[in-house]
């Protein structure tokens, strides 16, 4: 019989995303008998991968194939799951939290990992049917079901996950319309070049593009059936997501003392402002920086771990990130800087036959910047170089072609292995 002085403190994780199954994680990893956790999730499924949404809406994945923790992981693993809960607030003084059934839960650790939430956009009548956010496997759910008996479609929004999304409804044999207030897709990833090309790529997969207009209002009875851009132009919808991007969603944290500005505030050891409260993952911010990608969230759960069980204090830092685009026959890859300043200089390679294009920003004898379109393989051996800032004026003349042209570079003597970089929005 296990006595109170021998009871393992209480972990609460708020959220059961993928920041918060990468945490336990890691947390099992050093001594998954250091805490009796608690997770508390507003979906029923359990951890899942949200990065795969995409190719579950385009019928390349299940549903199923995509989960990482269901309910039987949790209780195999001695892990409570509160699943379909929801977190109203918390109390840091007693330390409870308080459930949207009533039901209050104590802690001893608090970890906060919330994620985000759909940004929203001011076109009027999203109160119609059939409008949609692209978020979680319930959305990809109900958009399928609604695509079936959809003609035409509209996404908003030109970054990842848009077109992750508009990929995915064109593979039901949709009309898509893609409509994005920049000029250029992907505008804060590629220069006008890559983005010229993914366009043509793109429109070949049966999606059409509107730039440089945003939707005014959504029309229809009950249910859309065309909208109106701001340029005046009708387009028509049986059906819309809008993803523009996403805001933290820090609403557990109303009528409470912490710290927030635009997401929790944390320290560079996940720290929040109240003692025994962590946050990580898309709900907090480092540095007045937030997160929307896999690879820094990861390094905080490290980071995170470490002090909650072994008491070892592992700084997260902000470092370079990578981005990769999930769509079936889309080869890209962007780090660092994308638009050449005058105090710069590039390197690029065209090959207009095969649709590939390669550009490397150089600054003070070091890359700076990278863009791959059509052909990726270098882009992990250039992204070591930036990052170690690798002098490469004795390889100019061939490092555009790749690392297999190049005389070996020192790298310090020992190429450095670099974690895997992320692809879309996280947690």
């Amino acid at each position: 019989m296990t006595t109170a002085s021998n009871t393992p403190p209480k972990l609460l994780i708020i959220g059961n995303g993928m920041a918060a199954g990468r945490l336990i994680d890691e947390i099992m990893k050093r001594n998954a008998a250091r805490y009796a956790i608690t997770v508390v999730g507003d979906e029923p499924q359990g951890s899942y991968n949200r990065i795969m949404l995409s190719p579950v809406l385009a019928g390349e994945h299940t549903q199923h194939s995509i989960i990482q923790k269901n309910a039987q992981w949790y209780q195999d693993n001695a892990i409570t799951f509160v699943a379909g809960g929801r977190v109203l607030t918390f109390n840091s003084a007693d330390k409870t939290v308080t459930l949207s059934t009533g039901e209050q839960l104590s802690y001893d650790q608090l970890v906060i990992a919330t994620g985000s939430i759909p940004s929203n956009i001011p076109a009027t009548n999203q109160h119609l049917n059939n409008i949609f956010t692209f978020r979680t496997l319930n959305d990809v759910s109900t958009i399928k079901k609604a695509s079936r008996n959809a003609k035409h479609a509209i996404v908003v929004g030109g970054g990842l996950l848009g077109l992750e999304a508009a990929y995915g409804l064109a593979q039901h044999d949709v009309r898509v319309t893609l409509v994005h207030r920049s000029a250029g897709l992907l505008n804060r990833q590629l220069d006008t070049t890559a983005g010229g090309l993914l366009r043509n790529v793109m429109e070949n997969s049966n999606i059409e593009f509107k730039l440089n207009t945003e939707i005014e209002a959504f029309h229809g009875d009950k249910k859309v059936s065309h909208v109106t851009l701001k340029n005046g132009e009708e387009l028509p919808c049986d059906l819309a997501i809008i993803a523009t991007g996403i805001t933290p969603n820090i609403l557990v944290t109303e009528n409470t003392p912490i710290e927030t500005q635009r997401a929790i505030v944390v320290d560079t050891y996940m720290r929040t402002s109240l003692t025994d409260v962590s946050a990580l993952g898309e709900c907090c911010e480092f540095n007045r920086e937030t997160f929307g990608l896999v690879e820094p969230i990861w390094r905080q759960c490290v980071s995170l771990a470490d002090r909650l069980v072994n008491n070892v204090f592992t700084p997260f830092t902000l470092q370079p990130v990578a981005t990769k685009l999930k769509v079936s026959g889309v080869q890209l890859y962007s780090a660092g800087e994308v638009t050449t300043q005058p105090h710069q200089h590039d390197i690029i390679m065209q090959d207009p036959a095969n649709n590939v294009y390669r550009k490397l920003i150089i600054e003070n004898n070091a890359i700076v910047g990278i863009v791959l379109f059509g052909d990726t393989r270098d882009g992990q051996y250039y992204f070591d170089l930036m990052q170690l800032r690798e002098p490469i004026s004795h390889h100019l003349p061939h490092l555009i072609f790749g690392q297999l042209y190049v005389t070996p570079l020192s790298m310090n003597n020992t190429p450095k292995p670099s974690r895997d970089h992320a692809d879309i929005q996280a947690a």
